[in-house]
């Protein structure tokens, strides 16, 4: 195992606090000695927990898409006279809800082993057979649920709405009613246990951008009325997208709540499949980041390949976040 540059030796490669030397970095390429500079920035991103903030540039550019998207269905309704007692009356028909969920957790992500899994869902079928003989819902979620901080809450969520949780969630909350039990659902993140504690529909004020976005895709070729649009905002890609943007930002458009927590649960899923793949863990120290970053660039498997790619993809966040410097670029 190798460890970061602790010699009097020149470092031939520096990221952020972790540096190797020639010796260490002897035989790779300049595109592998790249692939490491980004393995070791992510990994020290994890060591302290902040993939959240490396994130947020991206996640940012995510939403100003989504804006444009509601320009563009807004532009499509105008052009077709179509106004919000249209929109509202649609609405009506199929009303966005927020519900408020308490749940019981335990942690198994699908990528552990069958046999973690296993016996999870047993914790999950135990804690059901209680449930069904008269146990406290709050009081066992108190107990035994592994979410953080799910003793203090007795397992009660944060109001949600579509897309706040990840689709299986969702789906068997908004199956409910009030006070019901849901079974044992199984998510990305392992095996819950639900109960519905209240539901109440999303204002038409605050649902609106969905409604817009739904009709307009029925009423007319939103794309066609966008590229309309763009014609007159420049002739680069950079300034039409900038135009837009402007564009939304002085209509004061907004995405909706559930829409930006499911673009930040995207890049948190992101993340951690990374992490997860390359064995990077919270609290690791400079020295096992830098082994952890050699093994990953030398792993032969193709999950490991394909999540190098990823994060290369996303060098620009990595080097933003950390100071690099390569003795040949001295």
């Amino acid at each position: 195992m190798l460890t970061a540059c602790g010699t009097d030796a020149p470092p031939a490669l520096t990221v952020g606090t972790i540096s190797f030397t020639e010796d260490q970095l002897l035989g790779l390429t300049e595109s592998r000695r790249e692939a490491l500079a980004h393995l070791t920035a992510f990994g020290l991103v994890v060591a302290d927990s902040t993939t959240n903030i490396l994130g947020e540039p991206l996640v940012s550019n995510w939403v100003d898409d989504r804006r444009v998207e509601i320009l563009a269905a807004n532009l499509t309704l105008e052009v077709n006279d179509v106004g919000d007692t249209v929109l509202e009356a649609q609405y009506l028909t199929d009303p966005q809800w927020e519900l408020v969920v308490r749940h019981i957790l335990f942690f198994s992500e699908r990528w552990r082993s069958v046999d973690h899994r296993a016996e999870a869902e047993v914790k999950a079928s135990r804690a059901m057979d209680a449930l069904q003989a008269g146990a406290d819902f709050a009081f066992t979620a108190a107990e035994l649920s592994e979410e953080p901080g799910a003793e203090g809450r007795q397992g009660l969520l944060t109001p949600g709405r579509e897309g706040s949780w990840v689709p299986e969630f969702w789906s068997a909350a908004l199956a409910m009613e009030p006070g019901d039990i849901s079974p044992v659902t199984e998510t990305q993140y392992g095996y819950h246990i639900l109960r519905l504690e209240g539901r109440d529909i999303v204002p038409f004020s605050e649902a609106r951008t969905l409604v817009a976005r739904a009709v307009a895709a029925q009423i007319g070729d939103v794309d066609a009325t966008f590229e309309n649009w763009l014609a007159t905002a420049g002739d680069r890609p950079d300034e039409r997208r900038a135009a837009a943007v402007a564009e939304a930002e002085a209509r004061a458009i907004l995405v909706p709540e559930g829409e930006r927590a499911e673009l930040v649960r995207v890049w948190d899923d992101m993340t951690y499949r990374w992490a997860s793949t390359l064995g990077f863990t919270h609290g690791m120290s400079t020295d096992e980041v830098a082994n952890a970053a050699m093994v990953a660039l030398a792993n032969p498997s193709q999950g490991a390949e394909l999540v190098r790619r990823e994060i290369s993809a996303h060098g620009e966040l990595l080097d933003a976040r950390y100071d690099v410097s390569r003795a040949s670029s001295r």
